[in-house]
């Protein structure tokens, strides 16, 4: 089964391949067509970064670094919090594996 990231012009929701965003196929103008498939980005920028270079997007991912019960945050809206992957709620970005220095309870300490 396909579980790449394009769709077909009738499709109603795309993922931009570079940031993870949902796009509305019907709106965006930022569109690349890629080995006869079409790709839907949010913005012009990604469309670029995919133009350039397709193979680096389309790669499969690899697993995260981030332990079990990691938490992850979206880059754009911090206040998006949640146990491991997933969608931002507010931008559909792909949430990312939360930087920083917290200990086993949670709590972040001074170096």
């Amino acid at each position: 089964m396909d579980h790449s990231p394009h769709v077909h012009d009738n499709a109603a929701a795309a993922i931009d391949p570079v940031c993870g965003m949902t796009v509305d196929p019907q709106k965006t103008p930022h569109k690349h067509i890629h080995q006869h498939r079409d790709y839907f980005f949010c913005s012009a920028g990604c469309r670029t970064k995919f133009a350039t270079n397709p193979a680096k997007y389309l790669a499969p991912k690899p697993a995260p670094d981030a332990p079990s019960g990691a938490i992850y945050t979206c880059p754009m809206h911090p206040e998006i919090r949640q146990i491991g992957p997933g969608s931002c709620p507010i931008c559909g970005m792909a949430l990312e594996p939360e930087a920083g220095g917290a200990d086993d309870d949670g709590e972040l300490r001074d170096m």
